[in-house]
């Protein structure tokens, strides 16, 4: 099974190829996943320690790619605290909570990857941790939100695999509602992030430098 919910954010967008991947955690990679890495400088780990399987990326890292552990503080998004959600709350309602408690957090998170590209970014399904995490870059750099809706909503294909992968029943271990990835998700949360000033402002104001978003900028923006 190759890396599953993998892409490229330049897929939906006008943004440079080759620059920044995204994709749910490695479970059986192909020679085709380790030339992807092989070309990467940086691989964003946003599991949580119990979350990641032992030495899970070790068959294809080597070379100039770091494996960086940015899962502390990310726990209120993995799949196993999903279950203890309220079941009323909407996965929009769940991402803008996670940013205005975490903003800093991500904050790191888009720091440690304008410094590292080009890169992958991941947690367990690359849906919501990582869903996060792009959509506030993709705001950053001026993507219109509808693109940004558009990239999002690609998980949705994915799903199926990444649920089988990570054993994962709708009901049993979370709210159905919780384990989709609705074009509503993403324009709640960009609604709360243009309230609260868009991406550059609000990341700047918690961590976030200048030099980052401009490096960020030269990368990624054509």
């Amino acid at each position: 099974m190759p890396l599953l919910n993998l892409r490229d954010v330049a897929t939906e967008t006008a943004l440079r190829p080759g620059v920044l991947y995204r994709s749910a955690q490695p479970h059986t990679l192909t020679a085709d996943d380790a030339k992807l890495v092989a070309g990467l400088r940086l691989i964003a780990d946003l599991r949580g320690d119990n979350e990641r399987g032992p030495g899970d990326w070790a068959p294809v890292l080597g070379g100039a790619v770091r494996h960086a552990l940015l899962g502390a503080g990310s726990s209120d998004a993995a799949p196993a605290q999903l279950a203890a959600l309220p079941a009323d709350l909407t996965l929009g309602d769940l991402y803008v909570g996670l940013l205005r408690h975490r903003t800093t957090w991500f904050a790191g998170v888009v720091a440690e990857i304008a410094d590292g590209l080009p890169a992958l970014v991941h947690c367990a399904a690359g849906k919501d941790r990582t869903g996060i995490v792009v959509a506030l870059i993709l705001d950053l750099l001026g993507v219109e939100h509808e693109a940004i809706v558009r990239d999002y909503a690609l998980t949705a294909k994915a799903l199926p695999d990444v649920m089988l992968m990570l054993d994962l029943t709708p009901s049993r271990d979370a709210p159905a509602a919780l384990l989709e990835a609705p074009e509503s998700a993403m324009r709640t949360f960009l609604a709360a992030l243009g309230e609260l000033g868009g991406a550059e402002r609000l990341l700047l104001a918690h961590g976030l430098t200048k030099a980052h978003a401009d490096r960020l900028r030269a990368a990624l923006v054509p």
